[in-house]
């Protein structure tokens, strides 16, 4: 996702895939799904994912990220994302992204009872 490269993306998305990106409501199938992505996309230039934590059971992988968004103006924003993927076949059917797109488009999130960040699993 950091290279904007949708085409590759969507190779990996099944043809039912559903895909839920914060409080926007789900989209369903490649195309829906498509539009979705490039929707949030717009609202930044570029962006930098890190894996914090990866967690994997059958065909359900949890990705815990530290993201940092480069916005049309030049300033970055970095806050912590959690996607929830499940697969079946070799190809991802759901992606749920917990996020607060607040900040990416310019509001500020709340500083009441911010949680501290998880501490990095060690290995």
């Amino acid at each position: 996702m950091d290279a904007n490269d949708f085409t590759y993306v969507l190779g990996k998305f099944s043809e039912e895939i559903q895909v839920r990106f914060g409080n926007r409501p789900p989209a369903r199938g490649k195309e829906a799904a498509q539009n979705l992505l490039a929707d949030v996309h717009r609202t930044f230039e570029s962006s930098y994912h890190r894996f914090a934590n990866v967690w994997q059971q059958g065909g359900t992988t949890l990705v815990q990220f530290d993201v940092t968004y480069t916005l049309h103006d030049a300033s970055k924003v970095p806050m912590g994302t959690f996607t929830v993927l499940e697969r079946e076949g070799g190809l991802i059917t759901s992606m749920r992204v917990y996020i607060d797109e607040a900040p990416l488009r310019g509001s500020k999130p709340s500083t009441k009872r911010r949680a501290k960040p998880l501490p990095r699993r060690s290995e």
